[in-house]
């Protein structure tokens, strides 16, 4: 029987696992190794807090590309949404909370005994995976079969015929002078853990090093939590993230058999497609928006030092058009800062300190001028650490030192086939290392959200079982409402 493992089991990786199960026409093994979230939910859907929504409206939610109303039938069994319209459940942002709840249900049904006529025996090991070994096993023939064996944090061994790497996002990076706050309570370094539960009182002062999607997480839960005490948000942009809207349709102004455009015609032709929607009243993110299902292959097709421009020059802005949030999360942040409780403030973060009563972090201001702000609690907000090179998760590390993987050519994850077969380190296709998910980022730059991750998941599951890809009815992914 052949054994499947799978490194994470976050969305990409529950995923992955249920896709080999619906998807096997012969017995199959799957071992998902996790460890650090609730399995089936990982950081984004492991969060407690209601008031945390998701960033996509559900009509673009369900988990399979070949069932795209999955999870509003899904919704539809739960009887706090009986009274909205269809429409109304299509266009709602529901909490992370309720879809780490459907994650974990497709777990359950698929990977459960239920069903006597599975092919597949499914089972996960709360662990960390530190380590893989490639193996060369000869058979009867004189032929080798390759696989591998993942080495556990524990002392124990797996070995898997096909191994797939969906670890999701790197924890944090950390800012210059963090080492030693480790084990300040004033200090937060890591966002996605319990940091509320050291709160200074209603009269201090938090600093979020950070203003994209991790801050504004923070944000809402504070005002959840009924804080009043002063919150200062600090990143090189001073950007928060924009708020979903209504739109109109649009065509898209990239030719669709244009080839071979630059990063300078791409952004040419992007602005002016942005001057004429604001000409018209419109929003001009319609214009990015009308990009998503091709963002991929533009990506792909520019040249290196394109690349380094673009996430120089442009990828702040482009974040912040891109990543939106629901109406309600936008309304909680906006209302911090007009009450003044919210401050943004645009500086470079040079260094961290421990005060005698703060925690002070020495800025560079957007005017050259160095400036320092002290916070009674201060948290982590820069989000997953990009650099893959110096990763500091000791599976990277070996794995790159064994020459099973390489980075991108970005330095922003793991170097891919057009499969999602890995690289090794010579540049040759792995026979039993595949790859999905955030790792990708470098490769693909679109692969963070649901609409393409369950894309991956059923691609790499059909790739591991060899089958012919399944055709699936292409599907516009628009995100804002028209």
């Amino acid at each position: 029987m052949k054994t499947t493992a799978i490194i994470g089991g976050g969305f990409s990786g529950t995923l992955a696992a249920v896709n080999l199960i619906r998807l096997a026409q012969t017995p199959q093994r799957v071992v998902v190794i996790n460890s650090g979230r609730p399995f089936g939910r990982g950081t984004a859907y492991g969060t407690t807090r209601r008031e945390h929504l998701l960033n996509v409206a559900a009509r673009n939610m369900s988990a399979f590309p070949d069932h795209p109303s999955h999870f509003f039938d899904w919704l539809r069994s739960r009887c706090e949404f009986d009274a909205m319209t269809d429409n109304e459940l299509n266009e709602t942002f529901i909490p992370r909370q309720i879809y780490g709840d459907y994650v974990r249900s497709l777990a359950t049904h698929f990977m459960g005994p239920a069903d006597p006529r599975s092919q597949v025996q499914c089972n996960v090991i709360d662990d960390s995976a530190i380590d893989i070994e490639a193996t060369n096993n000869g058979s009867e023939t004189g032929s080798s079969q390759t696989g591998g064996i993942v080495h556990l944090s524990s002392g124990k061994a797996l070995q898997a015929d096909s191994i797939l790497l969906a670890t999701g996002n790197q924890p944090p990076a950390g800012l210059p002078g963090a080492d030693r706050l480790a084990n300040d309570r004033r200090y937060c370094g890591n966002p996605w853990q319990d940091w509320h539960q050291h709160l200074p009182d209603n009269d201090g002062h938090i600093v979020l090093l950070g203003t994209g999607l991790t801050a504004v997480d923070v944000i809402v839960t504070l005002r959840e939590k009924g804080w009043n005490g002063r919150i200062t948000a600090i990143s090189r942009n001073g950007m928060l993230p924009q708020r979903h809207f209504r739109g109109i349709e649009w065509p898209s102004v990239i030719p669709e058999n244009d080839q071979s455009l630059s990063l300078n015609e791409l952004s040419k032709l992007v602005r002016a497609d942005c001057e004429r929607l604001r000409g018209v009243s419109q929003n001009p993110a319609i214009a990015v928006d009308k990009l998503r299902g091709r963002t991929q292959q533009l990506w792909k097709r520019l040249s290196v030092k394109e690349k380094q421009t673009f996430l120089k020059q442009y990828a702040p802005q482009w974040n912040v058009i891109r990543h939106r949030i629901a109406g309600p999360i936008h309304d909680a942040v906006t209302d911090s800062l007009d009450c003044g409780q919210l401050k943004i403030v645009p500086a470079m973060i040079e260094s961290l300190t421990s005060g005698a009563t703060t925690i002070d972090a020495l800025l560079t201001t957007t005017d050259g001028e160095s400036r320092i702000i002290g916070g009674d609690y201060v948290i982590n907000c820069t989000g997953p650490k990009s650099r893959f090179s110096d990763s500091g998760l000791p599976l990277y590390h070996n794995l790159f030192q064994r020459g099973l993987a390489q980075v991108d050519e970005m330095d922003m994850g793991i170097a891919i086939d057009d499969d999602f077969v890995v690289l090794d380190g010579t540049g040759n296709r792995s026979s039993f290392l595949y790859a999905i998910g955030p790792i990708l980022k470098g490769t693909l730059w679109e692969t963070v959200a649901v609409p393409e991750l369950r894309g991956q998941a059923m691609q790499v599951a059909q790739a591991m079982l060899e089958l012919e890809p399944m055709p699936v009815a292409p599907r516009e992914t628009v995100e804002y409402c028209i």
